[in-house]
């Protein structure tokens, strides 16, 4: 079991940089529930 086993995780993406359904498809295997995932566009 990973540290991130049974967390829960709100992931906060940019447009320019890394989008939130790349972060949640590295953290897919990591035990941790994604709870709330959004790309925003931050100027």
């Amino acid at each position: 079991m990973g540290k991130l086993a049974g967390k829960k995780l709100i992931l906060l993406g940019e447009r320019d940089g890394v989008p939130a359904p790349a972060m949640e498809a590295c953290f897919k295997d990591s035990g941790a529930e994604v709870i709330f995932a959004v790309t925003e566009c931050f100027v």
